[in-house]
């Protein structure tokens, strides 16, 4: 691979971290397609015989690595080239964004950025120390505020009057969904001891944020609320000014089951949102719509599975047609893939030209993102009888007092 664009320009060095389904799916194919600005240069994953797979595939000028450890000794050493990474790892991506931000690698992270605000926090702080504006290294990957679909939809929410939003998320098992990827085997050779010390790290930083829940919450906490439903508290925050108060909250089905969360918004203190989030495994494919209804017509956002690249999301748009009619229209935008404007994006802020302020989502935004996640999990857990440890994180009330009687 050469080191410069089609225009001339030099490519940015990227690097992936983490080889599951979301890289294999997605992050490659799509570093790939865009060559004219990025350049793979590394993959890491805690398989070494994956990395190498993965590095060989990928064709000369790729090196893998089986850590970040090993990854940050060869740049520093001048083996290979690294100007971004995309963190694709599972679980809390924090602590490694930290090693990554602290070496002069900038980020885009995978949600959810973490899982304790601590952490933010911490990210925050090393920021400070660098003299550093983390807004202009990091962005955490919400791909949807990327889609076409959800900025037409921004223009149409602006200044509306809005009456209430709904969210209905159906999902199906994750094999069902990455069938046509054809993923590589599950790996057998990450040691044991690494993969304990993982979920160790992981286990203390949910205890920080929610405290010593008993089951099922934490795992509603990191797999459900910040593995899934984040992106609708990001997308809610993105159009409309974000959830503020969590009022109710139900988990029935088993293990994740099914979620009804509902409150209202912080921006427009009257109005209600609703969530509801149900895990079918058996589910023909993965179907998420999110609605907004206004004192005019109804703006209506119909998103695709994630995987699957250019399954473009529909926006739909009912709205009164005089005198005594109503019209209903539907756009996609069948050649715009919203992981590609992330990618993009990104390699645009490597390049050292982040884009107008706020045009993404931000250390501090996603820390917003992660305190309405604590409200909705310190709401199931008082569902359950099992109300969050006072000394924890998600035992602190930030949420206004709702204005409605």
């Amino acid at each position: 691979m050469s080191g410069t664009s089609q225009t001339g320009a030099p490519r940015v060095a990227i690097a992936v971290i983490g080889l599951g389904g979301i890289s294999q799916s997605v992050h490659l194919p799509l570093i790939r397609r865009n060559r004219d600005l990025v350049e793979l240069t590394a993959v890491v994953d805690l398989s070494a015989g994956r990395a190498a797979e993965f590095a060989r595939e990928a064709g000369e000028g790729v090196q893998g690595f089986s850590s970040l450890d090993a990854l940050l000794a060869a740049r520093d050493a001048g083996d290979v080239r690294v100007d971004g990474a995309v963190l694709a790892t599972s679980g809390s991506h924090a602590g490694d964004v930290g090693r990554l931000l602290d070496a002069g690698i900038r980020v885009l992270a995978e949600k959810p950025l973490a899982f304790s605000l601590g952490e933010i926090e911490e990210l925050e702080a090393s920021a400070a120390r660098r003299g550093a504006d983390l807004a202009a290294e990091l962005r955490v990957g919400y791909m949807k505020e990327y889609d076409p679909a959800t900025r037409a939809a921004a223009d149409l929410l602006a200044g509306v009057e809005l009456r209430a939003v709904t969210v209905e998320v159906l999902h199906p098992a994750d094999g069902a969904q990455l069938a046509f990827a054809r993923l590589a085997p599950p790996p057998t050779d990450i040691p044991g001891d690494v993969a304990s010390e993982l979920a160790d790290r992981t286990a203390a930083i949910v205890e920080r944020a929610i405290g010593a829940a008993p089951d099922p919450l934490p795992k509603l906490y990191t797999n459900v609320v910040l593995g899934s439903v984040i992106h609708d508290i990001a997308l809610l925050r993105r159009l409309v000014g974000g959830i503020g108060t969590v009022e109710r909250a139900q988990q029935w089905g088993g293990f994740p089951g099914s979620l009804s969360l509902g409150g209202r918004l912080a921006a427009h203190a009257d109005v209600p949102w609703s969530i509801d989030w149900h895990f079918i495994p058996d589910y023909p494919e993965y179907r998420e719509t999110v609605t907004f209804h206004h004192a005019t017509g109804t703006v209506s956002l119909r998103f695709a599975v994630p995987y699957v690249l250019n399954a473009p999301t529909v926006l739909t748009v009912a709205e009164r047609a005089e005198p005594l009619g109503s019209r209903r229209s539907e756009t996609e935008w069948m050649q715009e893939e919203a992981f590609e404007h992330e990618l993009r994006s990104f390699a645009a802020l490597v390049a050292g030209h982040p884009g107008a302020p706020g045009s993404a989502s931000s250390a501090a935004e996603a820390a917003d993102d992660l305190r309405v996640g604590q409200r909705m999990l310190r709401r199931l857990a008082d569902s359950m009888g099992a109300p969050i440890a006072a000394e924890s994180e998600a035992a602190t009330d930030r949420e206004s007092p709702p204005t409605h009687p």
